[in-house]
């Protein structure tokens, strides 16, 4: 079927995509690689493995809903006797049903990502300013005439606050920590996720007969199947 036909290919182009998102030997490198971002809005090196991760995520899910729909579809009517091919569409069905429960455990923590960063600046306390215009309108009658002015007026506030010592250096060295912590969790989400998916493939490859005709060429099978 078309989805295992081109998992190899799929696998490896994201293999290929992970490896540049990824660079960093060790988490204690990429600590020191974020740390010119702290200060920023977004850590854009952090926000594309973030983003490039739920997007894998996504993609194997997709496929394992494909192959449970497969699969589903391909379970013979309830019977007496000779199931063991049964049982091995539903040990493969267990298999996807474990991609999907830790897809959706991982999008749900990797989601959390710019709500936590932006606490972690707002802690931060950086200098800030702000304006604020202010318009009035006035009549005035000259000569049997109204005549319409209109007044405007600008306000400038700033905050100033301390971007050195001890105090701000911990926070500085807080919104890094969350930048590594993000980075991590989408390293591992990728990696945990990917060795269930490569697992259930491998499995549904070596077993395919047994999950096409569980009962052999002489079973009953839903006239749904052919959409897989």
């Amino acid at each position: 079927m078309k989805v295992l036909d081109t998992s190899i290919a799929k696998l490896d182009s994201m293999e290929t995509s992970f490896a540049a998102a990824f660079p960093h030997s060790s988490l204690s490198a990429a600590s020191s690689d974020f740390g010119g971002s702290a200060t920023g809005a977004s850590n854009d090196k952090v926000s594309k493995c973030v983003s490039l991760a739920m997007d894998a995520l996504a993609a194997m899910s997709q496929d394992a809903q494909t192959l449970e729909n497969f699969l589903h579809l391909h379970i013979p009517k309830m019977e007496d006797g000779n199931n063991f091919g049964v049982t091995v569409q539903l040990a493969s069905l267990k298999q996807l049903s474990d991609v999907q429960e830790a897809v959706t455990k991982q999008v749900d923590s990797l989601a959390g990502y710019a709500a936590a960063r932006a606490d972690a600046l707002e802690k931060l306390k950086l200098p800030s300013s702000s304006k604020s215009v202010t318009k009035s309108n006035s009549l005035t009658t000259t000569d049997g005439k109204k005549e319409e002015k209109v007044s405007e007026s600008t306000e400038e506030k700033s905050t100033e606050n301390e971007n050195s010592g001890p105090v701000y250096e911990g926070r500085v060295a807080a919104v890094v920590a969350l930048d590594t912590l993000y980075y991590s969790k989408a390293q591992r989400a990728i990696q945990s996720v990917m060795t269930l998916y490569i697992a259930s493939l491998d499995f549904m490859n070596k077993n395919m007969d047994k999950l096409e005709m569980p009962k052999g060429s002489g079973g009953s099978y839903s006239g749904f199947s052919s959409m897989y």
